[in-house]
């Protein structure tokens, strides 16, 4: 085996091949990186493998400068290789340090594999990964240590909790039976008129912007920063085939014009019963129970759609005519779709614009085979107590499971100089 600097193509071939990789480890993450001037670069162990070279392991390595005039080394969610064969891991952590020493500059690294700790059904544990045990043994005996931090208590900071739903094999009709009876129920508005998805350009980033501000204004959530933004949007540009940022939008006009073309129809069913009704009682009999219901149901349902209509013309009247209802930010990743961000307006909820925007993202991963769909970061606290309480109890009504990884960790590169620079621990 030897360590080595990989190309740009060699790096992007080996990820391609690879069952799972996130998004930071993605040669779309290192093209924005490098285009906002931060240096970076792929890295990766090379073995004979049937007679072959292959790279057998691989890394994006971000240079993150730190106090004008050092380093830090940042690898998220990964390196990328067979956690379970340890002499590997052993050999491309001793390769690196070796390799980043050679940077004067160079301070510290840190990194958090995609390494699950436990596994879960739902919320619950169902038992430790093997694998987790074998990794940690090998970061001791290299002395790199874990850092007990977690995302909400530090900007630099990965999540280590996810809620993802396995999605592999299903059908959209297989799907939707698989969720809530909320979610179902949200999933099936999909065609109202006046309620549509559309997807952001990279330009109109500023939309989803504002969401995610009155989300956060309203909510625990972390704001995101304009820089986080700006990098996303930079993305977008860079990789608009593997970003989403689709909104719901209401148009009022169009919606009230469907409330009026259904009303009429069951104005028009209501009145046809009467007359039936009317038509009965003059030769002495009564109407059938089961048309006696269909009216009390047109009726009922008369009555929604007019409070449905006076909430919209209410709407309209303070908010204009197209109405974003909310959006979302996705990163598509070999096999699994990322559910990154996300906001909603409170007054706007009775139109289930989020639950469309997912619906719209499940089409989109069932049609392109897409195994996992991760809605991304929790605390990984399951009470009613947590901050994401409800964030997590919107996630669950996807009917996933918890993903939990074995951390963030960090070795010195100069010890000394790290340590009084802030750049560990």
């Amino acid at each position: 085996m030897r360590f080595t600097r990989l190309s740009q193509s060699a790096y992007a071939r080996f990820v391609e091949e690879q069952e799972r990789v996130l998004f930071p480890q993605l040669p779309l993450y290192a093209e924005q990186r490098r285009g906002e001037g931060t240096e970076v670069h792929e890295v990766g162990v090379v073995d004979t493998v049937d007679g072959q070279e292959r790279v057998v392991a691989a890394a994006l390595v971000r240079h993150q400068p730190w106090k004008r005039a050092f380093t830090r080394a940042n690898i998220a969610y990964g390196p990328v290789m067979d956690y379970s064969d340890r002499r590997l891991v052993t050999f491309f952590f001793e390769s690196l340090i070796t390799h980043l020493k050679k940077d004067r500059r160079m301070l510290a690294l840190r990194f958090n594999p995609l390494l699950a700790e436990r596994f879960y059904d739902d919320i619950t544990p169902t038992g430790p990964n093997p694998v987790a045990s074998t990794f940690k043994a090998a970061m001791a005996e290299l002395g790199i240590t874990n850092l007990q931090k977690e995302f909400y208590e530090s900007a630099d900071i990965q999540a280590r909790f996810f809620y993802t739903k396995d999605i592999a094999g299903m059908s959209f009709k297989d799907l939707t039976k698989s969720v809530d009876q909320v979610v179902r129920t949200g999933f099936n508005r999909a065609g109202t008129p006046g309620v549509e998805v559309r997807f952001l350009e990279a330009d109109e980033f500023h939309i989803l912007e504002d969401i995610l501000s009155h989300t956060a204004d309203r909510s625990q959530m972390q704001e995101i920063s304009t820089g986080a933004m700006s990098f996303y949007q930079g993305m977008k540009r860079v990789s608009p085939d593997k970003v989403f940022a689709p909104v719901a939008v209401l148009n009022c006009d169009d919606y009230l014009a469907g409330i009026a073309t259904e009303t009429a129809e069951l104005t028009a069913k209501v009145a046809a019963v009467d007359e039936h009704e009317q038509a009965l009682e003059a030769e002495g009999k009564n109407l059938a129970k089961k048309q006696r219901t269909a009216r009390n149901e047109a009726k009922s349902r008369r009555e929604v759609l007019e409070r449905r209509a006076e909430e919209t013309r209410s709407h309209r009247a303070t908010a204009g005519n197209e109405i974003v209802l909310a959006g979302s930010l996705f990163i598509a990743c070999p096999n699994e779709l990322v559910y990154l961000l996300s906001g909603s307006y409170r007054e706007y909820q009775s139109y289930y614009g989020i639950y469309l925007v997912h619906r719209a993202m499940l089409e989109w991963a069932v049609e392109h085979g897409i195994d996992r769909y991760n809605t991304f970061g929790i605390t990984g606290d399951f009470t009613e107590d947590a901050s994401d309480a409800g964030v997590l109890h919107f996630k669950r009504q996807f009917k996933g499971d918890v993903e939990e990884l074995v951390g963030t960790w960090e070795a010195p590169i100069r010890p000394l100089l790290a340590k009084a620079l802030g750049a560990i621990g």
